[in-house]
Order: structure tokens, then C-alpha cells, then sequence
């Protein structure tokens, strides 16, 4: 997987369409008009995300998440991405669980690839 120097991911925490959602894309498109940064997005909204059990088999076979659902399609983009924009609603005063359950997925992507996220900048 090649790294793209110049791609921007947002990804959008919230279950909803309604502000995050807008605030995403808009922050997005300012980057891509102000930066010329390439954009891409990617929501929860609709999709299925199963929950990390900590069943520890990513650590032992290192290919990854044994659960197989819509964040596997998010793992490529994470690995080609150099910059990540999280956006998340604030639910009882932390992110949505949606984003947390992502986050914690990302532990199958972390115990194949250990420098996955090396070098990146976040928002």
C-alpha cells in the first residue's frame, strides 16, 4: 500500500446526517480549495461496525480484524491517507460510541501494520 503525501480522509462519527456530518465535508472542501489536498470521506452513518471483543486475534495471526464488516473497506483508506480529520458528535461528553468502536477496530489495522499511523497528522 502507497501512501498518498497529498490525501486528506474525514471521517464522520455521528449516526446522523445533520451537523457533524456537514461540518466534516465542509472542512474537507475547504482543504481541498485553500490546500489542494485530494479528499476523501467516509461515515458510520448506515454502516455495520462490530465491536472489538478483545478476542486477541489480531495480535496472534497479524492479518488483521477477525470481524468482517464496513470498516474493512476503511482500513485501505487509513493506510493510503497522510492526514485523518475526525469529526464526532458529543454524546454524555465524549465522542460518539460509533467512533470509539472505529478507534478501537483499529487495533486489527495497528497489529499487522505497527507504523500504520507513523507520520500521519490528525485533526
Amino acid at each position: 500500500m502507497v501512501e498518498n503525501k497529498n490525501l486528506l480522509l474525514g471521517i464522520c462519527g455521528s449516526p446522523r446526517k445533520q451537523g457533524t456530518d456537514f461540518a466534516v465535508q465542509y472542512a474537507l472542501n475547504y482543504a481541498a480549495e485553500k490546500f489542494s489536498f485530494e479528499i476523501e470521506y467516509w461515515t458510520v452513518r448506515g454502516k455495520e461496525i462490530k465491536f472489538c471483543t478483545h478476542c486477541d486475534y489480531c495480535i496472534r495471526e497479524k492479518k488483521g480484524c477477525i470481524n468482517e464488516d464496513d470498516i474493512s473497506e476503511l482500513y485501505t483508506k487509513l493506510e493510503e491517507s497522510k492526514f485523518l480529520l475526525l469529526g464526532t458528535p458529543v454524546f454524555q461528553g465524549t465522542m460518539s460510541g460509533q467512533l470509539k468502536t472505529l478507534l478501537d477496530r483499529c487495533r486489527g489495522l495497528v497489529a499487522k501494520k505497527p507504523n500504520v499511523f507513523k507520520d500521519k497528522y490528525g485533526i
